[in-house]
Parts: C-alpha cells; structure tokens; sequence
C-alpha cells in the first residue's frame, strides 16, 4: 500500500459524507487495507443518482462522477451490500472476524439495530477496535439525533464568533470547521487503539462523538464566557489581540493578507512598506498597545501600501522582511501555487468516468515510506467479488448475493 505504516491492519470502514471516510483514507495513506462497505440499495449523501452541482463531467453515472467523494475515498476497496439482509449481515460478520479496527459514523443506536453494536463486534473478533463516529457521542439526551457538520459549528458557538461584525449569521462562510479536525482524531484513536490492543490482547470502543471533538477546538470561547461573561466579538478577518492581522485589496482588485504578530514582525513590515519610522519610538505605532490603539490608522497604511503591488510581488516583499504575508487565491489557485507543485503535493489521478485529473495529496510526508495514491476513489461495489472470495464465499455464492440484491455495483434510479 501507500506506505509501510499501518500494513497489515484491516480497516472496515461504516462511514459517510467526510470526517469518517476521511480519517479512513488517511489510514489507508498509512498502508491500512480499507475496506469501505457502502450501503445498497441506498446511496449515499455523496453519491447522488441524478445530476446536481456536485456531480463533475465525464462519463457514467452521477454516482460516480462527485469530487468530494473522491477526495475522501481514495487508496481503499469498495463493496455495496444491504447489511439489514440476514445475507448481508453475514457479510459483515465476516468481514468484522477479519478486521482490526471498525470504523461506523452511524447515529448512536443505529449499529445495535443492525445486531452489530459494540458488544456483538467484541464477540466476534475481541481484538477488533470499533471507533463510532456519531455526531453527539453514544449517550446524554441527544442520543440518536443525526447532525452534520454545519450544525456542530452552530452548537459549539463556532457561527457566532465567525463573520463580519454585524453580519447576519446566515451569511458565515459555510466552511465545516469538524471535517477538518475529525478526521485527524481518527487516525489518533485509531493508533491507539491499537497500541492498546498489541498490549492487552483486547480491542477498545472508541465514542468520538463529534461534537466533543469540535468543541475541543475553541475553547477561548468557553473560557472568556465563564471568566467575564463576555461574548466574543465577530472580528472577521481580524484578530483582537494583534494589528495588522487582516486581509488588504492589492493591484487589481486583488487580496493579500498581512500580519504583523510582535515588534520586531511590524519592523520588518514597516521596512517593507518603505516606512521604518512607523516602527522606532517615539512613534506610537512602534509597541502593541500603541498599534491596537491606532487599528483603523494602521490599517489604512499598510492597505495603501499593498494597493500599489499585485498580491504576489507584495506579499514576497512582506516575507522577505520578516513578516506574514501571503495572497487570497481562488479555488484554482493551488493548483498554480509553486511550492505545492515543488513538494508534490498534488497529484494526478486517473478515473474511469472522470479522466484524468490533479487532486490534492496527502497531510504528511514520510520517509523512507512515502505515500503513494494507488487508488482512485473505488467504483460502487468494485471490489465485491475480490473481498467476498477473501472471505470465504464461492464464484456461485456470490453471484446468487448480486442476483437477490443483497450486493450490487450499481444504484438505481430515485423513487418518484
């Protein structure tokens, strides 16, 4: 696989959408054979049977035609089964026997129903590990409720501290701040549960409740409520505690961001702009205090400043002397960025119904192991046949599963 890392654990992967397949993928980065068991005949969020916005162009169905979908699936194998089928069950009983760790994103409650809860995969294989994913954790009185990530960022306060000062809340960007962090946590339960297990023999029951984990990630929130009661304030691009810290139009309509996070930051910026003196006492822009004090004052020079520069020639300026610059680009920007083509983090994938394409690659790089992207995101029920003979079932068995809909390779048109 894509790296020694993790070869020789098997992952089984019950997840959706992306915090759970994500941190799958990641696993599968680190040389895990992940295989993902989607649904059948029900598909998923990201695989939509008529075409939408997220669908790409290409060939074959919309099902298999959605970025998002590919960059959370890649490097793994793909089965489709209906698990409430008594034959489907089996399937998975099978596939949990063989596994080292069981990834579900289900609501809490949902996995037992299906006779595959926590103590039924501990029976099965006591040195599996199963890691559950739902979004409110497995107990407390949300128990069953479903969330995606947009509503964990509403419940955390994270919405409220995002945006323009006086902007509706219903104009935050809706970047999903927990499908960044959540799949990072996977892969730490996951490496310790398996740390554990090689001590104790036994695997663990992971309750990553989502929520928990986003909440984890703002806790000045919490900790200035409970101090002073404050709330605290929407500051867009900017931050309370340091100026400049903001984004600037550039030559042509363009954005730079630009910060300056101490003195000797704000110097080297200062000997950017072709300004020293802005930074030597007694001028009262050359301490912290003095620069908050004058935030609007500050502001304006440095956004006259970059207004003369296009944003890269700017923001190269600014780093050369020390402070933090760098331009707002676009969805097609890092494609065009040099220093991630000059490490290689993108990378050109290959697809039977979309082509040729670059995608984004990996979060770490790893010698003398490093990754590889091997799979493209599988097929529906690609790997059916493969998997199934790996556990046990005959040519004839597994083509009497397809012909009883038990396993298929394809969804069907949406019920009218």
């Amino acid at each position: 696989m894509s790296s020694a890392a993790l070869s020789g654990v098997r992952v089984i992967e019950l997840a959706e959408v992306w915090a759970g397949p994500m941190g799958c993928t990641l696993l599968a980065d680190l040389g895990a054979d992940v295989v993902k068991l989607e649904t059948f005949p029900r598909s998923s969020m990201t695989r939509p049977v008529v075409e939408d916005a997220r669908v790409g162009a290409g060939t074959g169905p919309p099902y298999e035609r959605v970025n998002v979908h590919h960059h959370a699936n890649r490097n793994k194998r793909n089965i489709a089964v209906d698990v409430r089928a008594g034959a489907g069950a089996e399937v998975l009983r099978r596939l949990i026997a063989g596994a080292d760790l069981v990834v579900e994103s289900f609501s809490a409650g949902t996995l037992e129903r299906l006779g595959f809860g926590w103590e039924s995969v501990h029976a099965i294989q006591p040195r599996a590990s199963l890691i559950s994913l739902a979004a409110w954790g497995q107990d407390g009185p949300y128990r069953g409720y479903r969330m995606f990530g947009s509503g964990l960022d509403a419940m955390v306060g994270h919405h409220l501290v995002r945006g323009h000062p006086g902007a509706p809340l219903e104009e935050t960007a809706p970047a999903v701040h927990s499908d960044a962090a959540v799949p990072l946590t996977v892969v730490l339960a996951a490496v310790t549960a398996l740390a554990l297990r090689d001590r104790s023999g036994e695997g663990s029951w992971i309750d990553l409740a989502q929520v928990e984990d986003l909440a984890w990630q703002l806790p000045a929130i919490l900790g200035e409520w409970t101090a002073s009661g404050r709330s605290p304030p929407r500051v867009a691009n900017g931050d309370r505690d340091l100026v400049p810290h903001d984004y600037y139009r550039a030559a042509g309509g363009e954005w730079i961001c630009v910060a300056a996070e101490d003195d000797s930051q704000w110097a080297g910026l200062a000997e950017a702009m072709g300004r020293p003196e802005l930074a030597q006492e007694p001028h009262p822009w050359a301490s912290v205090a003095g620069r908050l004090r004058a935030r609007v004052d500050v502001d304006a020079a440095v956004g006259a400043f970059v207004a003369q520069l296009p944003p890269e020639e700017a923001a190269e300026r600014i780093q050369r002397h020390g402070a933090v610059a760098a331009p707002v680009l676009g969805p097609a920007g890092p494609l065009q960025s040099p220093q991630l083509r000059a490490r290689g983090w993108l990378r050109s994938t290959s697809h039977p119904h979309l082509g040729r394409r670059e995608v984004g690659g990996f979060l770490w790089q790893m010698e003398p192991d490093a990754p590889a992207w091997e799979r493209s995101a599988a097929l529906v029920g690609e790997h059916n046949a493969e998997v199934l003979s790996e556990l046990g079932y005959s040519a004839a068995e597994i083509a009497r599963l397809e012909a009883s809909g038990v396993i298929g390779d394809r969804y069907g048109a949406p019920e009218r």
